[in-house]
């Protein structure tokens, strides 16, 4: 028998954790529609009681990004989503628009917001800011843009300047002429899924693209902190990109611990004694804090 659960969800931060929470349920048998209005903080799912229950609904929303359930009663919840666009229904694409298709719009758009912010760049900077130190053994400083971190509030984002130098964690040519800063949490779902769109965007652009990553550990991701300490607890070793692909790679299969954390440093051959004494020192933490602070603006 076809059934309706409806309830709200505290502790979304952004429109990304409605879609997470949204693409979570239609994964699941016997789920066949769900919405998530970030807005109201409330959602509805349309499932069939004979094959899922509705407390392993609110389950697996609670284990997508340590959120909180409550039940609310349906009169309650309709005023609240009746101007939302009809959900698609499980597994049902969009007309047209095939999954590839889907994933080659994606990569355009990012290209195109790292071509603009390149733009921008360049109408900001003198060229002689873009180039100084190259070739010269000193640390070369740049200044480049970026958007806030915050997916929802890109439209309303300050630009920013950043300072970059070979002391950041630069992926790709570090004399690329297009510069992506990002400022991410390694115990974000939604980090996760984009991790791969920026490997193939550094694989299609090799030598025009540069990725610079900063840490962005959300209060509510109880191991994201420790997770970037451990990123550069294995950069001390040289090898944070390697440790950086291990951590996105092992969170949703094996899930966060500093045990795990440690357990990975050996796996990549890194000195043990080292790292774990590093990291049990928090040798790190403040850096991580500093790169939290300046994503936040603050």
């Amino acid at each position: 028998m076809t059934r309706k659960a409806k309830f709200k969800v505290n502790g979304m931060h952004c429109n990304s954790c409605a879609i997470l929470i949204e693409e979570k349920l239609k994964d699941l048998s016997g789920v066949i529609n769900a919405r998530i209005n970030f807005d109201s903080q409330k959602g509805v799912i349309v499932y069939d009681e004979e094959k899922i229950t509705e407390n392993s609904l609110y389950q697996a929303i609670k284990e997508a990004g340590d959120y909180q359930v409550v039940k609310i009663e349906e009169t309650e919840l309709e005023e609240e989503l009746k101007d939302l666009p009809a959900g698609r229904e499980k597994d049902k694409e969009p007309a047209g628009l095939p999954k590839i298709m889907l994933l080659l719009y994606l990569l355009v758009g990012f290209s195109l917001i790292s071509l603009i912010l390149n733009v921008v760049l360049l109408n900001k900077l003198s060229p002689g800011s873009l180039t100084a130190g190259i070739g010269t053994g000193a640390p070369q400083e740049q200044k480049v843009l970026a958007n806030n971190p915050q997916p929802s509030l890109l439209d309303q984002a300050p630009i920013a300047q950043f300072e970059i130098t070979k002391d950041n964690h630069v992926r790709g040519d570090f004399n690329a002429s297009i510069t992506l800063v990002e400022f991410s949490d390694f115990e974000c779902p939604f980090c996760e899924r984009h991790y791969p769109t920026l490997n193939k965007i550094l694989e299609d652009y090799k030598g025009k693209v540069r990725l610079v990553y900063k840490h962005f550990p959300l209060g509510f991701h109880p191991n994201a902190q420790k997770a970037a300490e451990a990123s550069e607890c294995a950069d001390e070793q040289g090898r944070f990109w390697e440790y950086h692909d291990k951590l996105f790679e092992n969170l949703a299969a094996s899930g966060y611990s500093v045990a795990n954390f440690k357990q990975w440093a050996k796996d990549l051959g890194l000195d043990s004694g080292k790292f774990n004494g590093c990291l049990d020192s928090g040798k790190f933490a403040q850096k991580v804090k500093d790169d939290f602070q300046e994503g936040s603006g603050k």
